[in-house]
């Protein structure tokens, strides 16, 4: 029963990854290969939680708990769940499938891009609130980029996603920051 639900699943993906593949558009590839880039070994976001740990050395503590969150996401995707699942990339299992930029040697599932994007985010949102738009939006655009550059399934995506939400779930727990958000009616009363 459960095989059949999995294997099941493995068609819908698959299905749903040829169907995203037809809305390739050339003029993307850099822009999408640049998203991933950037996001690769979790740079971007471990860059943006020291920056906002510099420019705001009040929000510190909050810096390293976003920190954690992603040390502990990469441990949990790359050393338990690729090697757990050992799911084979589109590219492995689709001979005619285009890669646009580097072709991974790691496992598929879940996808380590959006794993960290969605701990990141997660994190960021809390340590800077103001700027959280932007963090979902290029978390967003991340994961993306990875079923687009053909070396993911949407499920590999949608995985890491959640595996990052629940990885800096339990990292940050119930802790709350008090930050005085310009603009915001606490800094108004505080000015």
């Amino acid at each position: 029963m459960f095989a059949a639900y999995l294997e099941a699943t493995g068609r819908l993906d698959a299905a749903a990854f040829q169907w995203l593949r037809t809305y390739h558009f050339p003029f993307l590839d850099l822009l999408m290969e640049g998203l991933s880039d950037i996001a690769a070994g979790a740079g971007i976001w471990i860059a943006l939680a020291l920056l906002i740990g510099f420019i705001r050395p009040s929000r510190w503590p909050a810096a390293a708990q976003v920190l954690l969150a992603i040390g502990m996401t990469i441990l949990l995707t790359e050393s338990a769940a690729k090697p757990l699942f050992s799911r084979a990339r589109p590219f492995e299992s689709h001979a005619d499938t285009r890669v646009a930029g580097r072709r991974p040697t790691t496992k598929s599932f879940p996808s380590g891009h959006a794993a960290n994007a969605a701990a990141a985010v997660y994190a960021l949102s809390r340590l800077a609130p103001e700027g959280r738009a932007i963090f979902w939006t290029l978390g967003i655009l991340i994961g993306l980029s990875r079923v687009y550059l053909g070396v993911h399934y949407p499920g590999d995506v949608i995985g890491g996603g959640v595996l990052g939400l629940a990885a800096a779930s339990w990292v940050l727990g119930g802790t709350r920051w008090a930050f005085q958000i310009p603009g915001s009616p606490a800094h108004k009363i505080a000015s």
